[in-house]
């Protein structure tokens, strides 16, 4: 019997593919369901071409869930505010509650024979998976939920101020439902015990956010942290781990769902053929990695002018191709390496990103 302790992404993604090659499989997971540690909210699933269902199905998994594709956005630099179409579709992905991926993966899992247990706190051993999620915290979000109909439903916010979302971080609006929207602060340590402030002070202080939300009184709140910190080798004792619980998290914008499905699947297919799960994940995320890790020097260093300077060129209604805007070839490289080097120096020295 395989075992998995946490019911995440991660831990999910292994059992189902576990019990595909007719392994039995039973998860751990110490709250009353799947998705629990989430309030209801979307967020982005990267490396999908706008194409969330043909990922799964890449990584062994057809869930069904709730998501939907969004190509127009409301671009805020520290300056200015446009309004952009990009020229892949963004992804958004419901995370938490009825509907959920998480639940989607779930049902999945039931339907091949995964065996749950709710309520129950394992200690991993030697063979397991563990999945239990972040044990840091490199980053922080806190959001706000508000009534409003009048912002647009198929659009989102995006915004680089750093007066709120320090050193190259962000701020965004996604509309929940035709009633809802969400607004969402995330920072990084040493700014995390701060995002909270920092996101009613962004709607205090800046008009666009102001005008959107009118005045009105928020109807919920939900908040969550991260931790990054990619491992020399993710097995310890004989577990492998997944997801966060090995450090698997984007240092850049604290985007993790790519990580914790591929790093589940990796750990599954690592104990079913014998494999050598540090070798795998380090082939599947190397270059991911180094990216994430340089974009965050980068965003240290030069904060918000990093953000005025990629989209110098854009205008109001532009579509925007990311590929286009961001350097290529020898330059990238340079850059990528320069700065990867810079941000794992200061990383090393002061234990944040």
């Amino acid at each position: 019997m395989r075992r998995i302790i946490g019911g995440g992404l991660s831990g999910l993604a292994a059992a189902v593919n576990f019990a595909k090659e007719g392994e039995k499989v039973e998860i751990h997971e110490k709250r009353e369901n799947v998705g629990d540690q989430f309030h209801a909210n979307y967020q982005v699933l990267l490396d999908s071409h706008g194409d969330a269902p043909s990922y799964l199905k890449e990584w062994g998994l057809k869930p069904k869930f709730t998501y939907k594709n969004v190509k127009t956005f409301l671009c805020c630099t520290q300056k200015r505010e446009f309004t952009v179409s990009m020229k892949e579709a963004l992804p958004l992905i419901l995370r938490g509650g009825d509907n959920s991926l998480e639940r989607g993966i779930k049902d999945e899992a039931e339907s091949e024979g995964v065996k749950f247990h709710f309520k129950s706190k394992q200690k991993p051993k030697s063979g397991d998976i563990l999945a239990t999620g972040s044990y840091r915290t490199d980053m922080a979000a806190f959001g706000a939920y508000y009534e409003n109909s009048d912002f647009p439903r198929d659009q989102f916010l995006y915004m680089h101020d750093e007066r709120f979302s320090p050193r190259g971080w962000y701020l965004y609006i996604i509309p929940m439902d035709k009633d809802t929207i969400k607004v969402v602060n995330c920072t990084s340590r040493p700014h995390t015990k701060n995002t909270k402030k920092l996101l009613f002070k962004a709607i205090e202080k800046r008009k666009i956010l102001s005008d959107i939300i009118d005045g009105a009184k928020p109807t919920g709140t939900v908040g969550g942290v991260g931790g990054a910190h990619f491992p020399k080798s993710a097995i310890e004792n004989g577990i492998l781990k997944t997801g966060e619980a090995a450090g698997f998290q984007d240092p850049w914008r604290g985007f993790g769902m790519n990580y914790a499905i591929e790093s589940g699947v990796l750990a599954q297919r690592a104990l079913s053929t014998g494999g050598d799960y540090d070798k795998m994940w380090k082939a599947q995320f190397k270059d991911r990695m180094k990216a994430d890790i340089a974009r965050r020097g980068i965003f240290w260093i030069f904060g918000n002018r990093a953000f005025e300077f990629a989209m110098r060129n854009v205008k109001e209604g532009d579509e925007v191709d990311w590929g286009r805007i961001n350097f290529s070839g020898w330059k990238k490289a340079l850059l990528y390496n320069s700065f990867y080097s810079a941000e794992m120096l200061k990383k090393s020295t002061m234990d944040y990103w």
